[in-house]
């Protein structure tokens, strides 16, 4: 994946920030950077912004922190807006908010604070995961039966649905295709979620997964469904999957091994009756 850095330097607001009395009500100007890090691939591809993250968009969102709720602390505003840029779907940020006019009686050039933050899906920690697996070829039962097994080698605490056989999906016109055998597996990993979607297309290209087509037949599918603590719509990883409340091969497995799950806060019992 090409990931590239676009910089946003000198971007000044007035806004009412600090400790003192006066600072709540009188505005004074902040100055800041951004230095942002995103998947370009499809970008670059496509000449289409909406492929990238728009400095545009960027740029009014850090105006809005500068002139909207006061904080006392430019770290605090620092750290607000950093997790603002990574809610674009940033990797990672860097954020440096001056305060030119800073309070103080020497005589000084900047006063400033420089803030890193990195997305969810590069930092490492124990979580849960929810892995929908699926195939419709070449012996579709024994490519999910053998990736579960493989599966062992980076989750813990595994839990695995029965194997169900499902219709496929098709876009409109799209040639027939054969069932689907799929299964649901819920385990815990402590390796960065983006390096556990690496992991599982590994996994998937020893099955010989080629994708030729969207919604294509395919040897092996393995999906990352939900991610304990994580969200994310970074190009690469979109997490929760943006269809998964759609399917219901995924959603009945999933049911038939944790009945009282949640996918971004919807009963799976809710979503099933209207899945595909």
């Amino acid at each position: 994946m090409r990931v590239d850095t676009i910089h946003l330097r000198g971007l000044s607001a007035y806004g009412t920030h600090g400790v003192l009395d006066f600072e709540h009500r009188e505005p004074q100007e902040f100055v800041v950077d951004v230095s942002y890090s995103v998947v370009t691939e499809r970008a670059v591809v496509t000449d289409d912004i909406s492929h990238t993250i728009s400095y545009a968009d960027i740029a009014a969102a850090v105006v809005q922190r500068i002139t909207g709720e006061h904080v006392d602390l430019i770290e605090t505003l620092a750290d607000r807006i950093a997790n603002d840029v990574l809610e674009f779907g940033a990797r990672e940020v860097d954020v440096t908010v001056h305060k030119p006019q800073a309070p103080i009686e020497q005589t000084f050039a900047d006063v400033c604070v420089q803030a890193h933050r990195q997305a969810a899906i590069l930092s490492g920690g124990r979580r849960k995961y929810v892995i929908a697996l699926g195939s419709n070829l070449d012996n579709p039962r024994q490519h999910v039966s053998e990736a579960i097994e493989q599966l062992s080698e980076l989750f813990s605490e595994m839990t695995v649905s029965d194997l169900f056989t499902t219709a496929p999906v098709l876009h409109p016109g799209q040639a027939e295709q054969p069932d689907y055998v799929n299964a649901v597996l819920i385990g815990y990993s402590a390796a960065a979620p983006i390096a556990v979607l690496h992991a599982l297309q590994e996994i998937e290209w020893k099955h010989g997964r080629e994708r030729l087509e969207h919604w294509g037949a395919r040897t092996l599918d393995l999906d990352i469904i939900a991610i304990e603590g994580v969200t994310s719509s970074d190009v690469e990883l979109t997490v929760p999957h943006p269809r998964a409340a759609l399917r219901r091969f995924v959603l009945e497995p999933w049911l038939s091994i944790e009945p009282d799950a949640e996918l971004s806060g919807v009963a799976l019992t809710q979503l099933v009756g209207s899945a595909q």
